[in-house]
């Protein structure tokens, strides 16, 4: 059976197939096993032939009418490439392998990231920015990591995400107190997952989330202008500390300007030395 990522990278105000590009070079040099990464991009969408080099397969869908593409999440299932497929924010870096974890996912079906970390490595405690989640006693699945087979199950699952994304306003009514003022993809994918399925949603899945207030620190600004921070290269896998604090799992940056150009050109550096 086929194993791979796949990315949402739907260029807007930000530049998210640059994003994607560094995933995968992260990807490329960090996974033992399975390294491949689709990504999903708009219609016409120029890619750069560095990127297509350690792209896997590029998805273009129809653009959506705003700068807010979370219109397209519930493609995932549609597009993949995959038997089985690990989704992910496109801006997020790796620097462990995680071959273990397909192992581990071997006998599942659909599992999603329940408990995220800070940049120490603990398991964030806040729902800062989770409210929603708590006030209607949803599951807390985090979309930014989740794992899906090809299966019967998960087809009905993702036909009922697209109709929810296609009206959420009538179902954010009908079903949420104190509901969001806008789509959100965490939401809607919570929401489908408590009217579908009666089950307990924790698992191994982690990943460092950085927003800011999750640190459990003063930290309420952009948190890479308030921790130092810095890469490494060890044997030649790129490594980074936050903090003096090693990142050991997928790391959810979040703020778009950490993603500097010398860190393109350190990932592009440990691409050529692979």
């Amino acid at each position: 059976m086929s194993k791979g990522f796949l990315t949402l990278a739907q260029n807007g105000q930000y530049d998210y197939v640059k994003m994607a590009y560094a995933l995968a070079m992260s990807l490329k040099v960090s996974q033992q096993k399975y390294n491949k990464l689709s990504v999903i991009v708009n219609e016409n969408e120029e890619i750069p032939d560095k990127y297509l080099q350690v792209f896997d397969k590029v998805i273009y869908v129809e653009k959506p009418d705003s700068d807010w593409k979370i219109q397209n999440k519930w493609r995932y299932y549609d597009v993949t490439p995959y038997d089985e497929t690990i989704e992910l924010d496109c801006d997020m870096l790796f620097f462990h392998d995680i071959s273990t974890w397909w192992k581990c996912l071997e006998d599942k079906t659909l599992e999603f990231t329940t408990k995220t970390l800070n940049y120490k490595g603990e398991v964030t405690k806040s729902d800062y920015y989770r409210k929603t989640f708590t006030i209607n006693s949803l599951p807390n699945l985090h979309t930014a990591l989740m794992y899906f087979k090809k299966t019967k199950e998960n087809e009905q699952y993702f036909k009922l995400v697209k109709y929810i994304f296609e009206n959420w306003e009538s179902f954010y009514d009908r079903f949420l107190k104190d509901k969001p003022k806008f789509l959100s993809g965490d939401v809607v994918y919570s929401l489908t997952a408590k009217i579908l399925f009666n089950r307990n949603w924790n698992n191994f899945l982690k990943f460092t989330h950085m927003r800011s207030r999750l640190q459990d620190d003063d930290i309420f600004d952009d948190w890479n202008k308030e921790l130092p921070s810095f890469f490494t290269n060890y044997h030649e896998i790129p490594e980074l500390k936050v903090s003096n604090f090693n990142q050991m799992y997928p790391f959810h940056y979040i703020n778009k300007d950490f993603l500097s150009e010398e860190v393109i050109e350190f990932y592009e550096e440990a691409i050529r030395l692979l």
